[in-house]
């Protein structure tokens, strides 16, 4: 039997979103433009393909027995998985499905060819949008009940892009529906945002990150240590292999074990670990990650649970020998470098001015 390659069960922790759907679903009233924004790798874009099922499925509504997709019946539908247009929007090649992503990627997927011969673009460019437009959506359906268009990511779109989009946006064709997929909706006009209905895709608990990455058989501790760095995301947490998180967790305790009084360890430390500049933002991420287990530590003592269980010895010590306004201030201090690497920042520089403010701050 033919199983479809969408990850339902990937798409969890999203109560609240889903249930927007299942209500627009369930009234025969959804709405002829959307924004599912949130983090990256929370299941937005899993949520739009799985919509596009929902509303073009030709099959009996299940799976098989005891195959009933959990989201989906969340949803209040049960796209079969094995009907001609559940293969095809799996496979991205129904044609009443249309998916707008970056230009070079959609190059390189042999779906788009720059005009006049330049370079691809990073962005969704305005040649596109105006091919789908003009072009594609002035055609009549081929064989879905309903078109969709699936922006992703849409705040990779240019201004010219977006201005392009807005009147479809406002006045679509019959029986289409647009599903914009932005993790950074500032990034989009006012008048994009304010012409689609919202659903919000809320960052995942730790918790929850780590529950699935266990049923996909990595160890407690290594799920917990990816579902720390992951920052609420599970598609971050997946990409996470076991040798990135070893490295990350060999230069957290490191970083702990440094000697607040030899300047000598810092600069040491921060050339060690200041090759990579994502390497070093994820090491002060982890930091920050350790920092707040010390606050919770020092909040309800032992019987606090920590995020970074194999460090736990040195979290009980830190949290007796700091103040919790000395971890706090650490932990912005790490945010900053965190936040100074996402600005390509020199990585050792970084981590350099990190650590001299966690050990010759204003609250030493």
């Amino acid at each position: 039997m033919f199983r479809h390659s969408m990850p339902f069960s990937e798409l969890i922790g999203q109560d609240r979103a889903l249930g927007a759907l299942r209500s627009a679903l369930a009234r025969g009233a959804l709405h002829h433009a959307y924004l599912f924004g949130g983090p990256e790798g929370v299941g937005k874009g899993t949520a739009a393909r799985l919509l596009a099922q929902a509303c073009n499925c030709e099959g009996e509504g299940s799976l098989g027995p005891g195959l009933a997709s959990p989201v989906a019946s969340a949803l209040g539908v049960d796209p079969c998985g094995i009907c001609g247009p559940c293969r095809k929007i799996a496979r991205g090649t129904h044609p009443d499905v249309i998916a707008l992503a970056e230009e070079r990627a959609m190059v390189k997927a042999g779906r788009w060819e720059p005009k006049g011969g330049r370079a691809p673009s990073r962005d969704i460019v305005v040649d596109q949008v105006r091919d789908l437009v003009d072009h594609r959506l002035a055609m009549k359906r081929f064989e879905g009940r309903r078109r969709f268009v699936l922006v992703d990511p849409a705040d990779a779109m240019n201004p010219q892009a977006q201005n392009a989009l807005l009147k479809t946006l406002e006045e679509p064709p019959d029986d289409t529906t647009l599903v914009l997929v932005a993790s950074s909706s500032e990034q989009l006009l006012p008048t994009i945002r304010s012409r689609c209905a919202r659903v919000l895709f809320a960052p995942l608990a730790d918790a929850v990150v780590a529950d699935r990455l266990v049923a996909d058989g990595r160890s407690p501790e290594e799920a917990r240590l990816a579902a720390a760095l992951a920052g609420g995301s599970l598609g971050r947490a997946l990409a996470l292999d076991a040798a990135a998180l070893a490295a990350r967790a060999q230069a957290v305790e490191a970083a702990v074990a440094l000697d607040p009084d030899d300047a000598s360890t810092w600069i040491a430390f921060a050339r060690d670990q200041g090759g990579d500049r994502e390497a070093a933002r994820e090491t002060c991420e982890l930091l920050g990650v350790w920092l707040r287990d010390v606050l919770a530590v020092q909040a309800a003592g032992e019987a606090a649970p920590l995020a970074l269980g194999d460090l736990t010895p040195q979290t009980r010590a830190a949290a007796g020998g700091l103040t919790p306004a000395q971890a706090l201030w650490r932990i912005e201090r790490a945010r900053a470098a965190a936040a100074a690497l996402r600005q390509n920042a020199a990585p050792a520089l970084a981590l350099e001015r990190m650590l001299i403010g966690w050990f010759h701050g204003e609250l030493r």
